[in-house]
């Protein structure tokens, strides 16, 4: 009985061992385009989206304060006396 299950193990074993690393690869392969595709089509949909407007709050948009900043910023605050 052992004899007859090694000679089927040796004959029979690579074949599957050759086979079953193939379907392996493939579930990879597969695996790997559906989440790529997915990611892709994540990409486009949020590149379709429009971008919201700024509400009036943000920093960007508030000119007023960004010159408010930048005149503090640039203040000559070393006052000399000779």
């Amino acid at each position: 009985m052992q004899d007859r299950f090694l000679d089927l193990l040796l004959v029979y074993g690579p074949g599957f061992a050759v086979c079953a690393l193939a379907w392996l690869a493939r579930q990879t392969y597969r695996s790997t385009r559906h989440h790529l595709r997915r990611a892709n089509r994540q990409i486009d949909d949020a590149l379709t989206q429009p971008v919201p407007a700024a509400a009036d709050n943000q920093p960007v948009t508030d000119t007023d304060l960004l010159d408010t900043i930048t005149a503090a910023w640039n203040a000559d605050t070393r006052k000399e006396t000779p």
